[in-house]
């Protein structure tokens, strides 16, 4: 057993996270010296309820999180931005983690997420291939897909990656998500072993150390995650993945653009138009997946601060959309509610847990 929870943090190869961050209700602190990575901590010394209210906020840059009883939850968690990259330390008494479409939508985070389980039992029960996570093993999430995860009393080490800086070495970057290395391969003892030092030397590397290890991790975690899904690439032999990224990012870039299409997607990347339908054609279609951008967009207007003040059919005409009717259908079937029940949805962006300097911890993750 690598890492053991305990009540006030966890150990890994006898060294102890301490959980002694200046934290309050709903607020995390950064602890942040001149030349060390910032960390966040949440204190497990504060009262039950104060640490579920940070855990959530924490938890809401990227999950929604459901508790069964949040009066015997308890939690701890260790972060640090590693350049890029944030690691981080987690355990607690359990719950569900929930990535649906409208969290999609409204957090804009479209990071890979490694991580391995130390202790504990977690389930994957939609969204990937649906069971067990071993402990000892190592698993990849996308974050521009859907997932929902059911986790006992847990720790594990999560890296959370920059789509730009992973994606470019993989062959096949939208075939990972749920992909999980058993514990006993070569792979996730490599990552198991990366993610602890890692974890071990945060605290006292220099920033300048904590800057320079981005590539290396990342070309570690695509040499170890690649074989995994060397099926899936071949099978996509002819689909170039370089060329499908930069379409990907054209689209998120322009998605307001009025004549954003596959027309103008062929004329601005010179592809023929048979080319553009095989490389979306995993992703439902070119057509499709504009339109779920558009969707996203959309949603993430309506739920923004003062989005109770925009006008449906506004959104709509500024996003393409050839009539409030046909906006209303096609979200309604992506999100299960009206655009208008979305305008006071509280699933929308929230204030989330903040640093000594202000910064959102969504805002910490998204820091390049």
């Amino acid at each position: 057993m690598e890492q053991t929870t305990a009540g006030s943090g966890f150990e890994t190869q006898g060294k102890r996270f301490e959980t002694h961050g200046k934290v309050r209700v709903a607020k995390v602190l950064a602890v942040t010296a001149p030349t060390t990575p910032a960390s966040v901590r949440i204190d497990a010394a504060l009262d039950p309820r104060d640490r579920f209210e940070n855990w959530r906020e924490a938890v809401s840059a990227v999950f929604d999180m459901e508790v069964a009883d949040t009066t015997a939850f308890d939690c701890g968690m260790t972060s640090w931005k590693l350049g890029q990259l944030v690691l981080g330390g987690f355990w607690s008494t359990g719950n569900a983690f929930v990535r649906d479409r409208r969290k999609i939508a409204a957090s804009g985070v479209e990071h890979y997420v490694v991580q391995t389980l130390i202790q504990g039992r977690s389930v994957v029960r939609e969204g990937a291939v649906e069971g067990d996570w071993p402990v000892g093993s190592v698993r990849i999430l996308d974050m521009t897909r859907p997932i929902r995860t059911q986790a006992d009393a847990f720790s594990n080490l999560t890296l959370i990656m920059p789509r730009p800086v992973l994606e470019p070495l993989l062959g096949a970057p939208d075939d990972l998500h749920g992909a999980t290395l058993a514990p006993d391969s070569v792979g996730a003892g490599v990552l198991r072993r990366l993610l602890r030092d890692l974890s071990d030397h945060a605290a006292s590397m220099t920033e300048v150390e904590a800057q320079a290890l981005g590539p290396g991790v990342a070309a570690m975690v695509a040499s170890c995650f690649g074989p995994s899904v060397a099926a899936a690439e071949a099978a996509r032999a002819h689909r170039p993945a370089a060329t499908l990224s930069a379409l990907q990012r054209h689209v998120r870039a322009h998605v307001a653009r009025p004549d954003l299409s596959a027309e103008s997607l062929c004329r601005d990347f010179g592809l023929s138009r048979s080319t553009l339908y095989r490389l979306f054609e995993p992703l439902g279609g070119v057509q499709a997946w504009i339109r779920g951008q558009r969707l996203d967009e959309a949603y993430r207007r309506l739920t923004a601060p003062g989005g109770t003040n925009r006008r449906v059919a506004e959104v709509a005409r500024e996003l393409g959309f050839p009539s409030e009717t046909s906006f209303s259908r096609d979200f309604r079937r992506r999100f299960d509610l009206s655009p208008r029940q979305a305008t006071l949805c509280p699933d929308g962006p929230r204030q989330a847990a903040t640093t000594d300097s202000g910064l959102a911890f969504r805002d910490w993750i998204m820091q390049t």
